[in-house]
């Protein structure tokens, strides 16, 4: 007597059920898995944002003043032993406190940032100046340097008078009030911070450099053609580009100007994801994260108050800050 080992095969209807469900699983689970990503991503931008501050907090009390949003020999010599004339960042003066002693040595002090002797230093790809949720990797800005790696992170400069004119409706309170906490060749210290270090903001997000990106997505030639600032100078074919995006770069502190919704006309009411030329922008779906002066992070939501963001953004305007 023969006994019939052969086993029953699935049958089409049956692999195509078992498909469907692992389809169906597998379309369930995918945001889960993005969003986790995305989270452990906006952690380590967090993470990079507060050893920034921490940098510039050791920075002071080496020093006794915080460093410079950048070193401008047209404006003033920054030290008292006239040799830190040239063009240069905090972002470079502040290597050593973020455990880049080495990359520091490297820098001549002496000469601009862009001159052929620093170039090799500049040219370092730093995860402590990437937001790991920007696109692209190993991005470089040869506006003016050529090979300069890319940084997403910029210090708060001052708000612009005409965000208080045109956009607020309000008198100009002059430059004093409208500075920040890094500025143009100042020794600044935190008592300087009269407006109270946990409710100024030091340092922003100011993502996806050297492309251009507005609230629509990558900036084109086409809306080249509708923008109406002059922050942008050379065009190539589909690909746009502007200065200040290099981390090493003296311009990669910003002014604070808003803009319209579509990021494509400046002074406008938002201040946040917008367009990221020498505006705050993030990767981040929402709003974008912020050092403060007193070395905490916290995200802050497109949505925030025109007037409550720009009292935040200066250090000494004497405002009284709403909720945020």
């Amino acid at each position: 007597m023969k006994v019939n080992l052969s086993r029953r095969g699935f049958t089409l209807v049956e692999l195509l059920v078992v498909i469907a469900i692992i389809g169906v699983l597998i379309a369930l689970l995918l945001p889960a898995v993005q969003q986790a990503r995305e989270a452990a991503r906006r952690m380590s931008c967090q993470n990079n944002l507060k050893q920034l501050a921490l940098a510039l907090h050791n920075y002071e009390s080496a020093h006794r003043c915080l460093p410079p949003s950048r070193l401008d020999p047209d404006v003033e010599i920054y030290d008292n032993t006239g040799n830190d004339s040239a063009y240069q960042s905090w972002t470079t003066l502040i290597l050593p406190m973020i455990e880049q002693g080495n990359l520091s040595d490297l820098i001549d002090y002496k000469q601009a940032w862009s001159a052929s002797a620093n170039r090799p230093a500049v040219s370092q790809q730093l995860d402590a100046f990437q937001c790991p949720s920007t696109p692209g990797s190993d991005r470089v800005d040869s506006f003016w340097v050529a090979g300069a790696a890319a940084g997403d992170y910029g210090s708060i400069n001052e708000v612009k008078k005409k965000v208080y004119t045109n956009v607020l409706g309000l008198a100009n309170p002059g430059s004093a009030a409208r500075a920040g906490v890094l500025s143009k060749a100042v020794k600044n210290q935190l008592r300087d911070i009269i407006d109270g270090t946990s409710n100024t903001l030091m340092v922003a997000e100011k993502s996806g450099n050297p492309s251009i990106y507005t609230s629509r997505g990558p900036m084109n030639a086409t809306m080249f053609g509708l923008y109406t600032d002059d922050k942008v100078e050379n065009v190539s074919g589909s690909y746009v580009a502007h200065d200040g995006t290099g981390w090493a770069d003296p311009d990669c502190g910003f002014s604070i100007n808003g803009a319209t919704n579509d990021g494509l006309t400046p002074y406008g009411p938002k201040m946040i994801n917008a367009i990221n030329v020498s505006e705050v922008f993030s990767f981040h779906s929402g709003g974008a994260q912020f050092a403060l002066a007193d070395g905490s992070v916290r995200f802050v939501g497109e949505t925030v108050d025109t007037e409550t963001f720009v009292y935040l953004c200066t250090r000494a305007g004497g405002e009284v800050n709403g909720e945020y």
